[in-house]
């Protein structure tokens, strides 16, 4: 589990979010359900880390994340998937 405090918080439908937590290691059924979604890299990720991310988020939740926060997230997650440091 891997828990990434946010520099700007986001609003979402169900409140303000101010972390994002990773419950887990994404595995090949995650990328999977993800490329069923869309063809796009970058969003086949995010959709993985929303499906991660104990705070429920949707792909729409994290359209207004800041840069900052996104490379915090993105770091993150490589380090979960096993990518990263």
């Amino acid at each position: 589990m891997m828990k990434i405090t946010l520099k700007t918080p986001i609003k979402t439908p169900n409140g303000e979010v101010k972390t994002i937590t990773l419950t887990r290691e994404p595995t090949r059924r995650d990328l999977k359900a993800a490329q069923k979604i869309t063809s796009d890299e970058e969003d086949q990720v995010w959709n993985m880390i929303c499906s991660l991310s104990a705070e429920k988020l949707t792909i729409e939740d994290t359209e207004e994340i800041t840069l900052a926060d996104m490379r915090q997230v993105m770091d993150a997650f490589r380090k979960v998937s096993g990518f990263g440091d």
